[in-house]
């Protein structure tokens, strides 16, 4: 049985998930440790990654926003790199012809570089990140048609 500041507590991280739309919250000391999740909150977030890329065809993700802009987004979290190393052209630019399977950049995640391919035939119409800078998983990179 709980005592009833440890129910306060409790009620408390309730309500900030609530509150504050938070998918979790573990609290520790060095006897107890309580973690609260918010299953509705995962459970969309899993359905939304699902729906969102269904195609996992050479790690790129292609998305079609509201203004029908193609764009070529990032597979992972890590440093991107425009070009294989610095004094080289970038791989791609814009007005570029790119062809299925040309190397567009290179991710590094985790002290490895990946080579992120296109999966289609297509026109870069803008670059959306710059070299050396931070990428989200999702976050547009290229601009595409």
């Amino acid at each position: 049985m709980l005592d009833k500041k440890i129910n306060q507590t409790i009620d408390s991280l309730i309500k900030k998930i609530k509150d504050n739309n938070l998918g979790s919250i573990k609290l520790s000391n060095k006897t107890n440790t309580i973690e609260i999740e918010n299953n509705l909150i995962n459970q969309n977030a899993i359905q939304n990654t699902q729906s969102s890329f269904p195609n996992n065809e050479d790690r790129n993700r292609k998305n079609e926003t509201d203004n029908n802009i193609l764009s070529i987004d990032s597979p992972m979290v890590g440093v991107i790199y425009l070009t294989p190393k610095p004094s080289a052209p970038p791989f791609a630019k814009k007005g570029q012809k790119i062809k299925k399977g040309d190397i567009i950049c290179l991710i590094e995640a985790m002290k490895t570089f990946n080579e992120i391919k296109s999966d289609r035939d297509c026109t870069i119409k803008s670059v959306m990140v710059k070299n050396g800078e931070a990428v989200e998983f999702g976050q547009p990179l290229f601009e595409i048609s």
